[in-house]
This record gives C-alpha cells, sequence and structure tokens, in this order.
C-alpha cells in the first residue's frame, strides 16, 4: 500500500497550525495568525511539498473559502459526521468544534482513558470521554489571551497585558498583577473543572487528564511551583494535529 503524505491544517480563532505528516509522522509546524490567513499567505506557508491529501479542522468559516481555493488535493474537512473512531453523547453533535473532535480523536487513539483534554487557546475548552471511548461534552471558558484583552477593553488604565511567566503570587506592577491572577485562575479553574467532573462524570476515579494549546505548559508549570501537585498527567502541544492524523488514517 502506498504510504501517504498528509497535509494537516488546524484552523482555531487566534492561529493556524499546518504540518506535513509522512508515514504517520508529523513534520515541522508552521503557525501564522488567523487573521493573516488568505489563499496567497496559506500557499506559501505549506511549502512546497505535495499531498495526497489535506485534513482540516477549522472553527472560523471565513477562513474556509481561503483554504479551498489554495488546495489541489482531496480534502477532508472533519465534523461529526467523519467517522473519527469516537462515539459521540451529545445532543447536538453539529455544535462540537473540530478541533475538539479531533483532539478526543487522539486521547482514544492513544488510549489515555478515561479523559478530560483541556486546551488552552482563545477559549479553554475541556471535553470528557469515558472508558469506552464515548464524548460526553465538556466545559467553555475564555482563554488566557481573552480575558487579558477583556481587561484591557473593559477598563480605562488596566494595560494589554501579554501571558509570560510568573515567579511570585504578588505582583509588583499592573502587568504582573494581571498575569498572575490570569494564571492562578487558570491553575484554578482546572483543579475545580477536573475535581467536579471525577466526582460527577467517574465516580471519583481519576480520569486522565491531557492539555495542549499555547498556555497549557505555562499552566502545568506553575501548578508544580513549591511542590505542588500536577494539575496535568500530560502535555501534547501537538494534539489536535494528532487527532487529525488519526481521522485521515481512519477515511483514507
Amino acid at each position: 500500500m502506498k504510504k501517504e503524505t498528509l497535509l494537516l491544517i488546524d484552523v482555531s480563532n487566534s492561529f493556524t497550525k499546518i504540518a506535513t505528516a509522512r508515514n504517520g509522522v508529523i513534520g515541522r509546524v508552521t503557525k501564522i495568525p488567523t487573521a493573516e490567513v488568505s489563499a496567497e499567505s496559506f500557499t506559501m506557508s505549506k511549502g512546497k511539498g505535495k499531498a495526497d491529501r489535506a485534513v482540516i479542522s477549522s472553527v472560523v468559516p471565513e477562513i474556509d473559502n481561503h483554504l479551498s481555493r489554495s488546495l489541489s488535493c482531496p480534502t477532508l474537512w472533519v465534523d461529526y459526521r467523519v467517522p473519527f473512531g469516537v462515539r459521540i453523547n451529545y445532543p447536538k453533535p453539529s455544535s462540537i468544534g473540530a478541533d475538539r473532535l479531533a483532539n478526543a480523536a487522539a486521547a482514544v487513539e492513544e488510549g489515555r482513558l478515561p479523559a478530560i483534554v483541556v486546551d488552552f487557546g482563545t477559549a479553554v475548552t475541556f471535553d470528557v470521554i469515558d472508558w469506552e471511548g464515548c464524548y460526553l461534552g465538556g466545559i467553555i471558558a475564555p482563554g488566557l489571551p481573552t480575558a487579558a484583552s477583556a481587561l484591557h477593553e473593559r477598563t480605562a488604565l488596566l494595560p494589554m497585558t501579554r501571558i509570560t511567566g510568573i515567579t511570585s503570587s504578588v505582583g509588583k506592577s499592573t502587568e504582573e498583577a494581571i498575569r498572575i491572577g490570569l494564571l492562578l485562575g487558570a491553575v484554578g479553574l482546572v483543579r475545580e473543572a477536573v475535581a467536579r467532573i471525577r466526582k460527577e462524570v467517574f465516580g471519583g476515579k481519576k480520569p486522565c487528564v491531557i492539555a495542549t494549546g499555547g498556555d497549557s505548559e505555562l499552566v502545568g508549570k506553575l501548578a508544580l511551583q513549591d511542590g505542588g501537585k500536577p494539575v496535568f498527567d500530560h502535555i501534547d502541544p501537538l494534539l489536535t494535529l494528532r487527532g487529525l492524523l488519526v481521522i485521515g488514517g481512519k477515511n483514507s
């Protein structure tokens, strides 16, 4: 059987990630602001390699036309109707983001069940998958950049603040205070959400908590400071792309 080259594209509200996978291995990832995606910019960013097929998760419909015009290979657009190795127990599956489906596919394929997948992006999403690989639902909260932007836009004096690591729980500047508040809030959110899901869904048994997304490592490191317990069992920045690779393999 001929080995395929797959073009994997994850379009989120803030950034678009593009990678080529050959022989089941994901290559270099290109990350561009989604607001800058056009037919021309996409063609330049995907490189010169020719793909046999493209597998795309997109939560930004206005970008889809740009991608369609730029691709010359067969394209699989991920949604709940595409076989992806996960059963869905959810009243309106069409409302589940394609990226969340890809994350669930990766978690099930890797056998890390039951699982809670936490994706830190424009929003922080929690997706719950049971022992049998069934998607149950989740939680959506503002992402760290979104919260920082809201503080800046809805106040007269608070500056727009870039999220970076912190070394103290008491800020000595406004920017530092905002970073501390957002990151400690994220740690608290994860711990509370996981504790409630663990009790309500899994009868107190511990699920595997998998993190992905731009701020997952910052949040994970912060929880370990001063001997704190890990909030994540596994951090995988490429989880969504791995899920797209899984879905591509199930729809060859």
